[in-house]
């Protein structure tokens, strides 16, 4: 059964998810219960994992008797522990069952059996949730013993890379669709303030079984490895395997976060998380990152400017990231490594510089503008920021908006009565003289000029500068407020999740299961546990209006050769899932 959007909405009041103490046994609320059901419900998570169930079941035969608690019992009991900053432990999760059920609650989550020890309940507790991971587990492995590398390598190579591939589809539909739950509890009105944009960043998930030393290659986690700060966070060791000093052995998720529609005010929604994926440091990021914006693309959401550190556009294979979530819509505003800063790239005459496209002729100051202030450290921040504004009369200008194919024509700065530009290969760009005085003189232009500099516009399609291209021009004013709030706001959800009171996503004694699998389903868990806690924090605000204040102070054409749309990513949703229809 599913919950409609006005049920799942109730479920955040106040009242509902009370931090109770620890080994508290103490009845729970029903509306505690009612609430989390609600939202387990409006995920649809539970009723598609029991499709999914009788799917690979379909060549079996079927036997055995009924499971004394459901998938959907199961994982509301594990969110209630979520959303009241509980370790998720299945001892706990048992304790609930055993002592904190009243006849009406118990009846609400379908466990009609009242006999049992809390050990008994613990091992059906343990059974209960390792059959929802059954269902989508991509990795398999023994988890009973520490093991070796030899045996790590052998797990590895004997799964099925078929079904490895379909239950990885399962496993980050079943993540994303918990999240998505949250975007249910907010009113129409307000959910639809947002406009799209959203920030991603990866964080760390320390696992709590770890290899005895850092040096050791044996250990309980075989898809687990080693996460480093710095670079893309993988430790591949020194020459002789050693690894870094700074260590910490786990996962990361990446995850997406929605940010403000415009950075100089404060957004009028919660900004939550919109979703998430679950990998070994520093592994398929591009991969990772598209996966995440097909899932919101089919899960109905806006689509607006996504934001991205260092870690994620300038640092991708354009065919697994750029293109295809371009081909989707998305703008991109990003940063770039020291080694990729002035010219990227060319076309037809045009040269792009830190992701956008200019005239040929701009003088090599303005190029080579950030590479002096940020490497060379030659000119000063002041200056570097009068040299990006200077480069705003080099843009080149667009003659018309980007087809559905994503091919979009160019213009020189110097053609037109707007130009910006004067010089001596546009003569109509040196009159009138009023005119000429505001615009940047070319003294030295192109020996031999290229298309843009001799035809009325050049067409750029979608490839050309893919990898560095963005939709900001790069360390404006514009761009620096649009990435710095973007930043800060995933940078504050990290933070917000890792919080030792509440989530404790960095707390690895509160999520002891062991497995790639289950580690994933309990960090979308506590995710959806962070989103509810973000909207409480946002009602209790929006009905404050001293608070609101306080905070404003504070801050289609014919079809060409090449389309944007062949790189269109495929549909996240796995096979036996049903379609979702979108507005």
């Amino acid at each position: 059964m599913t919950a409609t959007a006005s049920h799942a909405r109730a479920a955040s009041s106040d009242a509902t998810f009370d931090v109770f103490a620890r080994h508290d046994l103490t009845p729970l609320p029903a509306g505690q219960v009612r609430a989390a059901l609600e939202l387990i419900d409006a995920t649809t998570v539970a009723d598609q994992t029991g499709r999914w169930r009788s799917i690979d079941r379909a060549s079996h035969r079927k036997g055995g008797r009924p499971a004394l608690i459901s998938d959907r019992a199961v994982l509301a009991v594990y969110l209630i522990l979520a959303l009241a900053h509980q370790p998720l432990h299945a001892t706990r999760v048992a304790e609930v069952i055993a002592h904190r059920l009243t006849p009406e609650t118990r009846k609400m989550l379908g466990i009609t059996t009242t006999s049992g020890t809390e050990q008994q309940w613990y091992t059906r507790a343990w059974r209960a949730i390792h059959r929802v991971f059954d269902v989508i587990d991509p990795y398999p492995a023994r988890r009973n013993r520490i093991l070796t590398e030899d045996e790590i390598a052998a797990t590895r190579a004997a799964r099925d890379p078929h079904l490895q591939a379909e239950r990885e589809l399962r496993l980050n539909w079943f993540g994303n669709h918990l999240i998505d739950a949250s975007w249910k509890l907010l009113p129409r009105q307000v959910s639809d303030r947002w406009k799209g944009n959203v920030c991603i960043d990866a964080t760390p998930v320390p696992t709590f079984a770890r290899p005895s030393t850092e040096r050791s290659p044996s250990t309980l986690e075989p898809d687990a490895a080693w996460y480093v700060r710095e670079g893309d966070h993988r430790d591949r060791g020194d020459a002789k395997g050693r690894k870094k000093g700074k260590a910490l052995f786990g996962w990361e998720t990446h995850i997406v976060v929605a940010t403000t529609n415009d950075p100089a005010l404060p957004a009028n929604f919660p900004l939550i998380a919109t979703g998430m994926s679950f990998e070994r440091p520093g592994c398929q990021i591009a991969e990772n990152t598209t996966g995440i914006f097909a899932s919101m693309r089919d899960r109905g959401m806006p689509i607006g400017a996504a934001t991205g550190d260092r870690a994620y556009w300038s640092n991708s294979e354009v065919t697994k990231l750029q293109l295809p979530v371009r081909a989707m819509g998305w703008r991109n505003v990003n940063d770039y490594k020291e080694t990729e800063l002035g010219i990227q790239a060319g076309h037809g005459g045009g040269i792009m510089v830190e992701g956008n496209w200019y005239c040929p002729s701009m003088p090599e100051p303005l190029v080579t503008a950030t590479h002096d202030h940020r490497v060379g450290k030659t000119i000063s921040e002041t200056v570097w920021r009068e040299r990006i504004s200077q480069r705003t009369r080099y843009l080149l200008k667009p003659k018309e908006n980007a087809d559905a194919d994503g091919n979009q024509p160019l213009r020189c700065p110097a053609v037109g009565p707007s130009a910006t530009v004067a010089c001596p290969l546009r003569p109509t760009s040196l009159t009138p003289v009023t005119k000429v005085a505001l615009r940047a003189r070319v003294t030295s232009p192109p020996e031999h000029p290229d298309r843009i500099c001799t035809q009325t516009s050049v067409t750029f399609p979608p490839s050309a500068g893919a990898k560095y291209r963005q939709d900001l021009q790069y360390g404006t004013d514009e761009w620096q407020a649009w990435y710095a709030t973007a930043r800060n706001t995933i940078e504050g959800f990290n933070g917000y999740t890792k919080s030792g009171a509440h989530e404790a996503l960095a707390d690895a004694s509160r999520r002891r299961l062991c497995g790639r699998t289950a580690q994933h389903v309990l960090t979308s868990l506590l995710i959806l546990a962070a989103n509810v806690r973000k909207i409480r924090t946002f009602n209790t605000i929006q009905a404050n209006p001293t608070k609101i204040a306080q905070i404003a102070v504070r801050r289609e054409t014919r079809r060409r050769r090449e389309t944007i749309l062949d790189h269109l990513p495929p549909s996240t949703a796995p096979p036996g899932t049903p379609a979702i229809a979108t507005a």
